[in-house]
């Protein structure tokens, strides 16, 4: 998830949300639109909704809650009775039986995992705890990097090739001991997705909702206008924007490395892994946003491509037709971006303002 984003909508009511990359905030006051929020998955949710339905904030809330609750049931890693822990402490070769939400975003997690070349990979646990990531990890320890021992033995246990999954009955079986599975690079989206599922099942067709940076909107503002998200620059100190997305029945999810990292032996790591090769990436200051038809697929993409960088990465989605923004921090220090056509379809560049000439 995401991974420690933020996002400023440019909506209806002031809101602001903290974190690297995206802002979320509002530009006239509308009673006519609703505005909720609330903890989950160890950050928050900030959801805007207007629309025909008829039952009352408090209700909607309610409702919200109960399905975040379940969500986090099933699939937090935090949690040592939920799903997804239970399964991770479960013996090799047998079928473990999960609710059907988690069997749907582990079968997501394995379609990118082949998309991708094996880049999303939700089974990457044992090689977070080795460079002290992940919901267990020692934030005062400054460790050195592990040895290629280490990472070799870390890595018998990630592949997601390791790991099947069934929908009826659902269900999920590894094939090895001590594989495990970590759905926070995906499961945010997805939950995103349930709940604008269900803010339309309860008549509420426009609606914009953000966990942790993870945003979709769907429908338009009272206004008529699309719901817009500004993405931040990575090298912004006050907040200045690199674009602003109009988010037209879409959703968009931005990776970044410059918010999360330790430094070992005089280096910084990030919390970002690529699971072909075992090594935490060294710090950047990049981020990569994609813009997508659902959130599980924003979501899904965004950490990959910023694995693959704005070389490998872009090129994919040209290849794919997939809208992603690419921000650099250069051995200058310079900032470089690089949008994909798709993106800048979906979100063109400003028009630079040029200065007058003095007379």
């Amino acid at each position: 998830m995401n991974y420690y984003i933020s996002a400023l909508l440019l909506a209806i009511i002031p809101l602001v949300v903290t974190g690297p990359s995206v802002r979320v905030t509002a530009a006239e006051p509308a009673p006519a639109v609703a505005s909720l929020t609330g903890p989950t998955m160890g950050t928050t949710y900030h959801i805007k909704y207007w629309g025909a339905g008829v039952d009352s904030p408090p209700k909607v809330k309610g409702a919200i809650d109960r399905l975040l609750a379940e969500f986090d049931r099933q699939m937090s890693t935090y949690r040592d009775d939920s799903e997804l822990s239970l399964f991770n402490k479960s013996p090799a070769g047998e079928w473990f039986p999960v609710s059907h939400d988690t069997a749907r975003v582990v079968e997501e997690s394995l379609r990118y995992f082949r998309d991708t070349d094996g880049v999303l990979d939700v089974t990457v646990p044992p090689l977070l705890r080795l460079w002290n990531f992940g919901g267990d990890a020692k934030q005062s320890e400054a460790p050195s990097p592990p040895s290629e021992e280490q990472i070799l033995k870390a890595q018998a246990l990630v592949g997601s090739q390791r790991l099947q999954m069934r929908l009826d009955p659902p269900a999920l079986k590894k094939e090895l001991d001590g594989v495990e599975v970590d759905l926070s690079s995906i499961a945010p989206g997805y939950a995103v997705d349930l709940i604008i599922e269900r803010l339309q099942a309860l008549g509420f067709a426009n609606a914009m909702v953000e966990i942790g940076g993870e945003v979709r909107a769907v429908g338009a503002r009272p206004d008529g206008g699309p719901w817009r998200i500004g993405v931040e620059k990575v090298d912004a100190t006050d907040g200045t924007l690199a674009r602003v997305v109009p988010l037209d029945n879409l959703a968009l999810s931005t990776a970044g490395d410059y918010r999360n990292y330790r430094t070992a032996d005089g280096q910084r790591f990030t919390h970002i892994i690529d699971p072909r090769i075992g090594q935490a990436l060294p710090y950047r200051g990049a981020s990569v946003t994609v813009i997508a038809a659902t959130c599980t697929e924003a979501d899904a993409l965004d950490t990959p491509l910023l694995i693959m960088g704005p070389g490998a990465g872009y090129q994919w989605c040209v290849k794919r037709h997939v809208a992603a923004f690419f921000q650099v921090r250069n051995d200058d220090g310079k900032v470089t971006e690089r949008a994909t056509p798709r993106f800048n379809e979906l979100a063109p560049a400003p028009t630079p303002v040029l200065a007058k000439e003095t007379p």
